[in-house]
């Protein structure tokens, strides 16, 4: 039986190349000319003045927390439907999130963002879920109104564009992912954009142990740094990547529109939002199952899985966190966020996923459905 993984990296041809370059050269740790030049390159690409190579995108968000000046016991804006990395960056912080429930975009709610600012709080942090950029104009505008700072997490949907603008373009800081289920991976990694030349320096400065810059200077330590560098070595692999990134973002485009045109007509499916307004880059290919479908979510994952194709389920709420239950949280707040954790699911995505893949997967969500249908 030929298995459909819901993921998989996606090599074009050079990462060898690079990588036995770095190998040969020696410099397969934290220094080496791979890692400038990715950077450089993915500044570029995200339209953004400066980039900080990180050793994954957690790390972006705990040092972007610690860049913009967040301290225990502030308060900062999350979306309730979230992947559980931008909290914990809040949590090792000691910071307060305050969940707000998503629109149909399956981002924050910008209309909901206001009732739940006080005196502590002191930042929003955006998440673009699943590839399609959360609503960035009205956030903006809040956040400028209550001089808020802004921490975009683009970890799933680098080259997204709102309104003609690439995601990142906003915040104070922005938060990429390159993990190997990312549009572009290094295995593991994390790259950090500003257009802030100040915070840009102090973010170089503390990701390699806030080191002194002189020979004398190496071992005095002004401030707490952190442990958080690339190796040359997985630079080496995302300089290979980088400027295939048009490439990786259609065929995550061409895909979800292969799956929109088989499903759109099949009972019981809701397809993933894509605004008129918006470029959503469709790190994912999530789908609703609701009632109509004849059978629920797990019962169908279950008939899939037998059938070799993988599927996985949509982030637990914000608010339903175990390890967040030291906050207090009016859990009836989040029906849209609770509704998509329920009924969601994504489908295989990965770039090189065949249209003939692709059809078997959507035909038999359709098979499925005729089969099970509950008059």
């Amino acid at each position: 039986m030929h298995y459909i993984p819901v993921s998989k990296p996606y090599f074009w041809g050079d990462e060898l190349t690079n990588v036995t370059e770095a190998v040969t050269s020696g410099w397969i740790s934290s220094n080496g000319k791979f890692i400038d030049e990715f950077e450089v390159k993915f500044a570029e690409a995200v339209n953004a003045r400066f980039a900080v190579a990180l050793n994954n995108g957690t790390s972006a968000l705990q040092l972007a927390c610690d860049l913009i000046g967040l301290k225990r016991g502030d308060e900062v804006i999350v979306p309730d439907f979230s992947m559980i990395a931008p909290l914990f960056a809040l949590e090792y912080i000691g910071c307060v999130p305050v969940p707000i429930d998503v629109d149909d975009t399956w981002n924050m709610d910008p209309s909901l963002i206001e009732n739940e600012i006080t005196e502590k709080t002191k930042a929003i942090l955006v998440v673009h879920n699943y590839g399609h950029p959360a609503s960035m104009i009205k956030i903006a505008a809040i956040a400028k109104k209550y001089k808020l700072r802004i921490i975009e997490d683009a970890a799933e949907a680098i080259g997204a564009e709102y309104n003609g603008i690439k995601v990142g373009s906003w915040g104070d800081v922005t938060c990429y992912s390159l993990y190997a289920n990312k549009i572009i991976t290094t295995g593991e990694g994390g790259m950090l954009t500003t257009n802030n030349e100040d915070l840009y320096n102090l973010a170089k400065f503390k990701r390699n142990m806030a080191f002194g810059s002189s020979a004398e200077s190496r071992f005095i330590h002004k401030t707490i740094g952190y442990n958080f560098r690339l190796p040359n070595i997985q630079a080496a692999i995302g300089c290979a990547q980088i400027i295939h990134l048009e490439d990786s973002i259609k065929h995550k485009i061409n895909i979800a529109s292969e799956y929109s045109h088989h499903l759109k007509n099949v009972s019981g499916i809701v397809l993933p939002p894509s605004s008129r307004n918006v470029k959503n880059v469709y790190w994912v290919y999530g789908i609703l199952i609701e009632e109509s479908y004849g059978i629920s979510k797990n019962e169908l994952q279950t008939i899939l899985l037998k059938k070799g194709i993988e599927t996985r389920n949509f982030f637990m709420p914000v608010h339903k966190q175990p390890f967040l239950k030291h906050i207090s949280i009016d859990a009836s707040k989040y029906h849209k966020s609770v509704k998509l954790a329920k009924q969601g699911i994504y489908l295989p995505s990965f770039i090189g996923l065949s249209y003939k893949e692709i059809s078997k997967i959507a035909d038999t969500i359709a098979e499925i459905q005729l089969k099970n249908h509950r008059i």
